[in-house]
């Protein structure tokens, strides 16, 4: 793909749209990104429920890719308040799709494994989805109205993302905060996933749409793990306290949205078209507290 191309990054002030926005800048890739609730220097401001902004703003810098990774993405939040998740995350996204077929370009959606149900991941592109959860079906629908209405596009499904971002909300941002404090933290043992660290998961974005691709690609970690694990991994990486972790299960931290348990994405697709590695939890968690220093 052409560097002369350029890039808009909807939601760069978040965790992965940062990533996309911070990698796409350092290979001098033309690109613009904006900002919502968080404001950031050097960002636009657009809110993707404001039809008459976003359009203009899209029109404006008439990028040829766009990448939708602005959304509600706290699951219990969606739960409790499922109208303003469906108006961010359904009408939203559906507000992008028109923006971007207004001037011909492809849109990047950033979707979930919560698409599943959990029973036994993890799952392939081809797996049949089963939402067990507001965010899950809100995300679901708009796949699906993408898939339907969109001119051009390429959905990428992710999970457990994780690393250094601003606002710090992400797991192992917590946890690192909470055991340098050396505040004890409860992490449930039977949800499984596959955790895609951030800067990874923007490059291999990236190396897709720079390859053209299309359709639905999972990119996540290459490796699976409980989340205590996880956890204990990374404070083991970071020279933090373990002891301060306790397991236990979902069902007694009583969380208000139902988790997918046995979940996480196979990248089988994905490496046969990517050069970008794809990063074991380990693996990037360590790279991580590389990046950081």
């Amino acid at each position: 793909m052409s560097i002369k191309q350029r890039h808009l990054v909807i939601g760069a002030s978040g965790q992965i749209g940062g990533a996309i926005y911070g990698c796409a800048l350092e290979t001098n890739l033309e690109t613009v990104g904006t900002w919502s609730t968080q404001p950031s220097k050097g960002l636009r401001k657009v809110d993707i429920t404001d039809r008459g902004r976003l359009f203009k703003l899209v029109k404006e810098v008439s990028p040829h890719i766009i990448y939708a990774t602005a959304a509600m993405p706290n699951v219990d939040r969606c739960e409790s308040e499922p109208k303003e998740s469906f108006r961010i995350n359904v009408v939203g996204t559906a507000n992008l799709v028109e923006a971007a077929n207004r001037i011909g370009a492809i849109i990047v959606f950033i979707s979930t494994d919560y698409l599943f149900d959990g029973i036994k991941g993890p799952y392939d592109e081809k797996d049949l989805p089963n939402p067990v959860n507001v965010y899950g079906y809100h995300k679901l629908l708009a796949e699906h109205h993408i898939a339907t209405c969109s001119i051009d596009y390429l959905i990428v499904r992710t999970t457990v993302v994780y690393g250094w971002e601003r606002v710090g909300k992400n797991f192992i941002m917590r946890l690192i905060h909470r055991l340098s404090q050396g505040q004890r933290l409860q992490v449930p043992c039977d949800q499984i996933g596959t955790p895609t660290y951030n800067r990874n998961l923007a490059k291999a974005i990236l190396e897709l749409v720079h390859r053209g691709e299309r359709g639905v690609y999972n990119i996540v970690g290459s490796s699976s793990v409980d989340r205590y694990n996880f956890a204990l991994t990374a404070a083991r990486i970071f020279g933090l306290d373990g002891r301060l972790i306790t397991p236990v299960t979902t069902e007694e931290l009583d969380q208000k949205a139902r988790r997918p348990l046995k979940a996480g994405l196979k990248i089988d697709k994905a490496r046969h078209v990517l050069s970008t590695p794809l990063l074991s939890f380990e693996d990037g968690l360590q790279q991580m507290l590389n990046d950081e220093l």
